[in-house]
């Protein structure tokens, strides 16, 4: 608090702020991926930046942690492979179901991955300070600790932020807040969120020795494995799981949509990310483990409706804030959907400062901007995906449906081979799953896939 009021000129918010120089050329409110892009962006251009962030270091109150996905960052901070506090480069990437007693996963592992290192394990601990200090190193002026009260307003026009009876201006504030954007909802910028937008994401970090991640995973000192599943047997509940080696930790945990936990009442997450870690198939991988980290965190998942307009008078939507994350049940993506939106906004601002103009339609550039990256458009294209990611059948039956015809298929118990159609009609007869029913669902899938 002390620096906040050391280091930024007070203006007594009672009085009017029109015709006044604003303090600053813009003003970040949140310092993860979206907020530390777009200070970097700008600062980096000259403008005059004030980052604040409400956790003290910036990014203790970010669970979210997995994958990062560097080709956006490489734009901002082109040494960030040899500078951030990265984890593991991913050269192995799982995907599958789990069933109570078996798991189904496609293996897939590669050169590209490794030639390229693109991908990489992180720690949200660490990695956002250092995002933070790059910002500072660019120029903008990093204050940690920082909880705003509310945004400044002047006729219909954001003009800064309120915090302990401080107003501080600006041309544009950018709204990088998180999932949970309070200020945005407050100041009428978007609706509030309904549960059927997000879900909840439960994390843990288990301590393990690198060598015993090496040795279980068959990896290389810097190599690192990231894998994804929906998970048939935990429950009536649509539960999506994560699977992460760092340098020597393994991050896991699951997602389950707020909706159903809302309606099913008596189930809790608590509960389970204990039945994940100690399916057949995963406890293994953690023996011996202590957990150092846990914690929960709401996702954005609505896609592309629940995404509210991104500009307005003076203000802007980054991140999280703005909806921008990516889930189709078996990829989990936010902080280079993240990262892009910030740059994206910053080189808005730039442009909007070179004009003298911060009006809505002055910043609309920065919509047009993010439309022409993956993250909007990535959106777009799968609109409907949560038509699949709801369907209980993918949790549940499909899952069973697989492990059935596999065990026929593979398991010898010395009796006679039977054709693949009829190992699947069996296997389907057992589920009650109907052939019309389970061919709409496929060719469902395939289309929203």
């Amino acid at each position: 608090m002390a620096n906040f009021k050391e280091n930024i000129k007070r203006i007594n918010s009672s009085e009017s702020i029109s015709g006044r120089m604003p303090d600053y050329d813009a003003i970040v409110v949140g310092a993860g991926n979206a907020g530390s892009a777009a200070a970097i962006t700008m600062a980096s251009k000259g403008l005059n930046v004030l980052l604040v962030d409400r956790a003290d270091p910036p990014g203790a109150k970010n669970l979210s942690g997995g994958v990062l996905w560097g080709n956006d960052l490489a734009e901002i901070l082109p040494k960030w492979q040899t500078e951030a506090p990265l984890e593991r480069f991913i050269d192995n990437k799982k995907i599958g179901f789990l069933t109570e007693k078996s798991s189904i996963v496609i293996d897939f592992k590669t050169e590209f991955f490794r030639d390229n290192k693109i991908a990489h394990s992180v720690l949200r601990a660490k990695f956002d300070p250092w995002m933070a200090k790059k910002a500072k190193e660019a120029g903008a002026l990093v204050i940690p600790g920082i909880t705003v009260e509310s945004l400044a307003i002047e006729d219909r026009t954001v003009v800064g932020i309120k915090e302990s009876g401080d107003t501080i201006t600006a041309n544009v504030v950018l709204l990088a807040e998180g999932v949970n954007p309070r200020l945005s909802i407050e100041a009428g910028l978007r609706k509030p969120l309904q549960d059927r937008e997000l879900s909840v994401g439960v994390k843990e970090v288990i301590k393990l020795s690198a060598q015993k991640i090496e040795d279980r995973f068959n990896l290389t000192k810097e190599s690192g494995m990231a894998s994804e599943y929906i998970v048939g047997s935990l429950g009536n509940l649509n539960i999506g799981a994560f699977f992460y080696t760092n340098k020597e930790s393994i991050s896991l945990g699951i997602v389950s949509p707020m909706e159903e936990l809302r309606r099913n009442g008596v189930t809790h997450t608590y509960d389970l990310i204990e039945k994940f870690k100690s399916h057949p198939s995963i406890a293994p991988l953690i023996e011996g483990g202590t957990t150092i980290e846990y914690g929960a965190h709401l996702i954005p998942e609505g896609g592309i409706d629940s995404v509210p307009q991104l500009y307005g008078n003076g203000y802007m939507l980054l991140g999280d804030a703005a909806g921008l994350a990516f889930s189709n049940g078996l990829v989990l993506q936010g902080m280079n959907y993240a990262i892009v939106s910030g740059i994206k906004a910053g080189e808005a601002v730039a442009e909007a400062k070179a004009r003298n103009d911060f009006t809505a339609k002055s910043l609309a550039v920065y919509e047009q901007k993010l439309g022409s990256t993956y993250a909007l458009k990535d959106l777009k294209t799968f609109k409907d995906i949560r038509k699949v990611t709801n369907n209980p059948k993918m949790y549940t039956v499909y899952p069973q449906l697989l492990e059935g015809i596999l065990l026929e298929t593979l398991w010898e118990r010395g009796q006679p081979k039977k054709k693949t159609r009829d190992v699947i009609g069996e296997a389907a007869s057992k589920l009650s799953v109907g052939k019309v029913k389970a061919l709409t669902d496929l060719y469902g899938i395939y289309r929203r896939m």
